[in-house]
Order: C-alpha cells, then sequence, then structure tokens
C-alpha cells in the first residue's frame, strides 16, 4: 500500500474504514495493522486513557508484545504534550479528538534502522487522527449501551420491588391475622392467617418463575397439562378478590377439553395477570364481567380468551401493550404483567390478539398448540 505513489489518500480511504468499524477490540487491531503498513516498524502499541488519565495498554502489535518500562515512560510525555514527535527509533502519536485526549499509539523500529522521517510522521498521525474520531464514536456508543443497559435494569428493579411489596402487604396480614388469632385462640382467625400465607407463598413463587421466565437462557419444557384444572385453579384464587372488586367472573370450558403439551405454570400466571389487569380496567360499573374461556380450535390449536366489559383501549394504546415496561396505570403498573403474557405465548409457539373498544371493552385471545412439534 505504502508503495502506490499515493500514501495520504490511500491513508484516508482507510480511514473510512474505520467508521465503519463497532468492535472496540477489532478497530484497535486494525488500526496498529494499517499503521505498520503505511509507516513500517517492528512492534506497535495502543494505549488507551481511562477517565482520570491513568493510560491502560489496549491493543499490540505482534499480540502479547510488552512495552518497556522507558516506553511507557514516553508515552505519558506524549499524551501530556498531544503532539505527536518521533525520537530514537520510536513513533509517538496522541489520539485526540474535538479536544479530548483519548490515548497514545506508539511504534518501534528495530536498531540499526532508519529513523522515523518527517513523511511518515505526519502519516501516522494523519492516520492516528481519523482512528481517533472513529474511536470516540466507538466510545460513545458504548457508553449510551450501558446507560441504556443500567436504565433498563434499573426500571426492572422498581417493577421487581413494586410486586414485591404488593407481596409483602399480603404476607404483613398474613402475620398479623395469624397472631390475632394464637393471642385470642380464635381456630378462625388462625385459619384465615395460614390461608393468607399460603397465598403469599404462591405469589412469591408466582414472581420468582415469571422473572426467570424472562430471561434468554429459560427454555420451556412441555409436558402434559390440564386446561380446566388450570382454570378451576384460578377461580379458586381469584373469586375473594372479584367479589372485593364487585366483578362477575365467568369461566366455562369446552365439554370433554382434552389434554393438552405446554407449561401449566406459565399459562396459569399469563392468565391470572390478564384477569388482574381487567379487574383494574373497571370504574364502578354495576354489571361488571370478566369471561374466561378455554376452547377447542381444531386438532392442533387451542384459545384462551379472557374478555371484560370495562373501559377498552385506544389504538395508541393497544398498539403499544406489548412493549417493554409499557403501563398505562403510572405508578401502580410496572408492565411486568403483558410481557410475562407474550413472552409465555412465544415460548408456547402461538399468538397473542387483542380486540377492544373504548368504552365497551377488551378481549385477549391466546391462539396455541395443543402439542409441540416433535425434535429428533
Amino acid at each position: 500500500m505504502q508503495n502506490s505513489g499515493q500514501p495520504y489518500q490511500a491513508a484516508h480511504e482507510v480511514g473510512r474504514v474505520y467508521d465503519a468499524i463497532t468492535d472496540k477490540k477489532v478497530l484497535a487491531d486494525f488500526f496498529l495493522t494499517t499503521v505498520l503498513q503505511f509507516v513500517p516498524a517492528q512492534r506497535g502499541y495502543l494505549f488507551l486513557a481511562t477517565q482520570n488519565k491513568t493510560l491502560l495498554p489496549e491493543a499490540a502489535a505482534p499480540a502479547g508484545t510488552e512495552p518497556s518500562k522507558e516506553l511507557i515512560a514516553k508515552v505519558r510525555e506524549a499524551f501530556d504534550s498531544g503532539k505527536p514527535f518521533a525520537r530514537e527509533g520510536q513513533l509517538f502519536l496522541p489520539l485526540v479528538v474535538r479536544n479530548s485526549a483519548l490515548g497514545v499509539a506508539c511504534f518501534e523500529r528495530a536498531a540499526g534502522e532508519p529513523a522515523f522521517t518527517p513523511k511518515e510522521v505526519e502519516i501516522g498521525f494523519d492516520l492516528a487522527s481519523q482512528f481517533s474520531g472513529a474511536l470516540k464514536n466507538n466510545i460513545l456508543f458504548e457508553e449510551n449501551l450501558k446507560m441504556e443497559r443500567l436504565a433498563a435494569v434499573g426500571q426492572a428493579m422498581g417493577m421487581v420491588i413494586h410486586e414485591i411489596k404488593n407481596i409483602m402487604q399480603l404476607a404483613r396480614f398474613s402475620d398479623e391475622m395469624t397472631r390475632m388469632g394464637i393471642n385470642e385462640k380464635n381456630p378462625k382467625f388462625i385459619e384465615q392467617g395460614l390461608a393468607k400465607m399460603k397465598k403469599t407463598m404462591k405469589e412469591m413463587e408466582g414472581l420468582i418463575w415469571e422473572m426467570l421466565s424472562l430471561t434468554k437462557d429459560y427454555q420451556l419444557e412441555p409436558e402434559k397439562i390440564d386446561i380446566p384444572a388450570i382454570l378451576e385453579e384460578l377461580k379458586g384464587d381469584l373469586t375473594e378478590r372479584a367479589e372485593g372488586y364487585k366483578i362477575r367472573l365467568d369461566f366455562k370450558t369446552d365439554p370433554g377439553f382434552p389434554s393438552v403439551e405446554g407449561d401449566g405454570r406459565s399459562l396459569y400466571r399469563a392468565l391470572l395477570n390478564l384477569v388482574k389487569n381487567a379487574f383494574e380496567a373497571f370504574s364502578d360499573k354495576s354489571d361488571a364481567c370478566i369471561k374466561i374461556r378455554a376452547r377447542i380450535k381444531d386438532g392442533d390449536f387451542y384459545e384462551l380468551t379472557v374478555e371484560d366489559n370495562a373501559s377498552g383501549m385506544s389504538e395508541e394504546v393497544r398498539a403499544r401493550l406489548f412493549e417493554a415496561f409499557f403501563s398505562t396505570k403510572g405508578k401502580r403498573g410496572t408492565g411486568l404483567g403483558l410481557m410475562v403474557v407474550a413472552r409465555t405465548v412465544k415460548m408456547h409457539q402461538g399468538t397473542v390478539t387483542v380486540e377492544s373498544q373504548p368504552g365497551v371493552g377488551t378481549k385477549f385471545i391466546l391462539h396455541l398448540r395443543r402439542f409441540f412439534p416433535k425434535t429428533s
């Protein structure tokens, strides 16, 4: 490349390649390689500055080469000066972009080889300048990605804490009821307290499972499940709450509903979340009703539906329902419930559709496989 007769133009073209590389390690290695092509040397090193201006080795060519202590001292000098220089068979190229010092690249020739010429220093610094711009963009991209991840982690933690606080309220109530029963020798209070505690443990187990189910490594292990039994369990768990909301629950399953394959726990939690959401969609309606249905579609698919006659939702809200952490409930909502529903349906190789009309109500339809394809 350096024998082309147009080293400056060629170096400029290489600079465009820097901008296309998004992996910092690949970018650093490629930069050292290209500089060694234009400015021949025996060894090359790249040092990047930390936030407190400490210079740390990032890459070397050939890989695994270790810089001497004397070289590291000169690297510090080049970083502080911000200007390129060549001395005693060594070339130092500060990495500077928009008055921001990112680090230093340095190159060494073997003893007895010619010193670096002013032209080589100029070409090296031109490449270093182009590399610095690409590196700065790369660093900004990584920082933005980290901030997005931290924000997502923070949001997820807030979501989990919100759910745990709700469960802890139920646990405290259970504890108080049980203690009251023991102190007053009232078996009814003790029975109610223990029943509430059992429900609390079930809620906590469900939350833990939901967190695990949202991880990328979670794998569904399908087994034979009894859908009518799942709906019966759901009815038992939600009847008291529905009475408190003054909402009628209407459960129906097709007669002779056969066993299907899937994860019963995940389907239970999906339906539970949909019914809970429906509870909160009502506001003082005398004929409030939530219908939960299980019906066979054909030999390959069945449907689970949750339908309410509550306030319904707009097209804008419906379009965003399954976005991560999306909620219309303000601080009372986490967006976890519908994330779990979407994840569950995906794991069951099915689809979920939503029908809703403002002022009329909403219907969630889970279209699921009866049997999972056999894998060889």
